[in-house]
């Protein structure tokens, strides 16, 4: 089994590698690039929609675009926000502790006891 998981990885990581070699041969400078980008997301996005569609999500078949967009742009903010600020979807702010004596601080130093050692709680 696990000889036939590093087939299909090799298999496409040679279709990975092959493609932009080939652009990169017939195509100058500027041009290939962006092909080759372009190429390599146009891949990923068929990678994932077999993956998709061999699990047996409605997702995999593409027809609802909006729905993915949507998911990805929560995806992206929930990466790129700040910390502190609460999620669209209500979760609960950080909570920092400090383990020395369990007060709740966001401070670097417990205002109490001054030890700079905390943990997070949610």
């Amino acid at each position: 089994m696990k000889d036939s998981n590093y087939k299909h990885e090799l298999k496409w990581l040679t279709i990975y590698l092959a493609i932009p070699f080939v652009i990169m041969l017939f195509l100058p400078f500027p041009v290939d690039l962006a092909v080759a980008l372009l190429a390599f997301l146009t891949l990923s996005w068929c990678k994932r929609n077999l993956l998709l569609r061999k699990l047996g999500t409605e997702n995999g078949r593409g027809n609802d675009t909006t729905f993915e967009f949507q998911k990805m742009k929560e995806f992206y903010k929930s990466i790129f926000s700040d910390v502190s600020h609460s999620t669209d979807y209500g979760q609960s702010h950080l909570r920092y502790y400090c383990m020395k004596c369990g007060n709740e601080h966001r401070e670097i130093a417990c205002p109490k006891c001054g030890s700079k050692m905390k943990r997070i709680g949610l």
